[in-house]
């Protein structure tokens, strides 16, 4: 229930974080870099409802077949999470295509939400996809939200928290 709960969360901060991908432009360096995994570190700032957000997103080149990219978001009042994705070569080129698309007619997109689930058999954690949620917005928005919604490709984190005074532990 634990982990559900954290994906469930996650799903939250990466649709907002993806969410201000949209209006928050992502350098030419960026995307520049992101092209062939390069390394690269960058920081942007936004705001969404009225809460002031600050990601800090870093290439860290190639590994495996997969480029490995981390993405932290840092918030006043929500703490800080780390998305921690390994990003295949036609997915790559997928987000790329779609950060360097001018467009901005917005497209709906039906996300799965995805829960983990553990195989009996292998005692491994599988994840089963457990809703859906309508997205809306540009090429980029859509893209960057089916990587990062996605546990295969990456994986939350968060690496700390506000402490509230009803915290059940």
């Amino acid at each position: 229930m634990k982990k559900f709960l954290i994906i469930s969360l996650s799903v939250l901060v990466c649709s907002t974080c993806v969410w201000a991908s949209e209006y928050t432009k992502f350098s030419r360096s960026f995307i520049r870099h992101f092209k062939d995994c390069d390394a690269y570190e960058e920081t942007v700032s936004s705001v969404f409802e009225d809460e002031a957000f600050k990601t800090t997103r870093k290439i860290h080149g190639w590994k495996n077949g997969r480029c490995i990219y981390t993405e932290t978001i840092t918030s006043k009042d929500e703490g800080a999470y780390k998305l921690n994705c390994a990003i295949m070569e036609a997915q790559v080129d997928d987000l790329y295509d779609a950060m360097r698309s001018r467009s901005k007619k917005p497209d709906k997109y039906n996300l799965d939400i995805y829960a983990p689930k553990v195989n009996k058999k292998t005692g491994e954690t599988e994840y089963t996809v457990a809703g859906s949620t309508i997205i809306k917005g540009n090429k980029a928005y859509i893209e960057w939200a089916k990587v990062q919604n996605n546990p295969y490709i990456c994986t939350p984190e968060k690496i700390n928290s506000k402490t509230k005074s009803n915290s059940n532990n």
